[in-house]
């Protein structure tokens, strides 16, 4: 058979690494038809407000982070391609009504309903590459997921650029991209892993009707929070450079090709993650940190936009190492019944990062008395010196381990958990009880 090694000793069918991809793309395209009309939607509709403009492109963000931990804890529950396919459904009927919207009201509404689709399905996406993948082809695949979906983002905005000179509507057609794993479901649901029937697994190797799991036993907490707190901060810091360069950079030729050099970053990393890990070998943390801390630095130091663009090429780079990366690891530490919620708690880390960056860099300049919008190089300051002071902190606990190590007390090391961890019978319901009675 055809395919691409999955590390399991098997081969994986390319239509399914494409409807893979093409799962990972749709958690982010939220937003991104409404980019290139923006400018045009006060004339679409008079009496549109800039808040009002603005909710098109936040709401996805802030519907999606709720329901990634919906999604995530729905996928430890149940069957997770028909949570996928439902979800599809609703995601690609609400894109088709934009077609129709016929007011700012409705696009909205419609913007926060794929939000929330996109939110269920992050956590699915990244869990079923564990699923398809193992050892370092998965490494490689979470590596060539975000490459992907960076390199279709790149492509997209400029083809939705083109579409939106022609017809305001048509860069609605990318949110009809979710129907598409609709039609490969049928066969794709066979390579997935389902909880379900993991359950039903544990179920009868114990005797017992039901089993529930404790979360806290499916999954290394110490190595989750850190991630995620980790995540969060180069999520924070990377996202206000997309955010303050076209503010600092008013010609919008130069912020627009200095803002693409931040998807570059990211889809170059991806596309040779496993060379840079044998490269980093098992200091990723610190080597991103400092290497995103010296490309702010670089843009802080100089106002050459070639500066500022090799600065934002080397942050965003190991940015797009560490996002794949930990990814990989939060696949091993935890197990599949725990892994969509594990994905879930990782994923969301992305979207309040987004969301806060701006309050908390403007809330940090305003209390230094130079507030972004008169200073836009001052939000470049504050993410240089809370990346020096993130850094201190990974070097310090590095120091920390590594003595501890010299003692003895060696860090717990990542062991891929299997299917599942101490299963345990589920509270008798009434009807179990009525029906256990009635056997005796």
């Amino acid at each position: 058979m055809k395919g691409i090694n999955t590390g399991y000793g098997t081969k994986l069918p390319y239509w399914a690494l494409v409807n893979l991809y093409v799962i990972y793309i749709i958690t982010s395209i939220p937003g991104l038809a409404i980019s290139p009309i923006m400018g045009d939607l006060t004339r679409i509709f008079p009496g549109t407000s800039q808040l009002e403009t603005q909710f098109l492109t936040l709401g996805p963000n802030i519907a999606a982070i709720p329901f990634v931990f919906l999604g995530g804890w729905i996928g430890t529950k149940f069957n997770n391609m028909k949570l996928l396919n439902w979800t599809c459904v609703f995601y690609g009927i609400g894109g088709a009504l934009f077609f129709i919207a016929p007011n700012m009201l409705t696009l909205i509404i419609l913007s926060f309903a794929i939000g929330i689709a996109a939110g269920i399905i992050s956590p699915l996406a990244s869990a079923f590459v564990s699923d398809l993948f193992n050892g370092e082809q998965r490494t490689k695949q979470y590596g060539y997921t975000s490459a992907v979906l960076n390199l279709v983002l790149m492509a997209s905005t400029i083809a939705t650029g083109y579409l939106a000179k022609v017809n305001w509507r048509l860069p609605f057609l990318i949110y009809l991209l979710p129907f598409v794993p609709l039609f490969f479901a049928a066969k794709f649901k066979n390579y997935i892993k389902e909880p379900a029937d993991i359950r039903k697994g544990d179920a009868k190797k114990i005797n017992v009707p039901k089993v529930h799991y404790k979360f806290s036993q499916n999954v290394n907490m110490p190595m989750l929070i850190r991630y995620c707190a980790y995540y969060f901060f180069i999520t924070l810091v990377i996202a206000a450079i997309s955010l303050y360069v076209p503010f600092r950079f008013t010609n919008s030729a130069v912020a627009g090709d200095l803002t693409s050099i931040l998807f570059l970053g990211i889809m170059a990393s991806g596309f040779t993650l496993n060379f840079a890990l044998k490269f980093l070998k098992n200091h990723v943390a610190i080597a991103v940190m400092l290497f995103v801390l010296i490309g702010f630095v670089l843009m802080v130091i100089s106002d050459a936009a070639v500066v500022v663009g090799i600065g934002i090429l080397i942050a965003s780079y190991f940015y797009g190492v560490a996002q794949p990366y930990y990814y990989d690891r939060l696949s091993i530490v935890s197990t599949r019944v725990a892994l969509t919620l594990t994905m879930a708690w990782f994923a969301v880390m992305d979207s309040i990062g987004n969301v806060v960056a701006p309050f908390i860099i403007d809330g940090i300049a305003k209390v230094l008395g130079h507030p972004t919008s008169k200073d836009p190089m001052m939000a470049f300051r504050i993410c240089m010196w809370m990346c020096f002071a993130a850094l201190a902190i990974v070097v310090v606990r590095k120091v920390i381990v590594s003595a501890r190590s010299r003692h003895g007390h060696t860090e717990e090391a990542p062991v891929r958990l299997g299917d599942s961890v101490n299963p345990m019978p589920a509270k008798k319901t009434a009807a179990d009880a009525a029906k256990s009675a009635s056997q005796k």
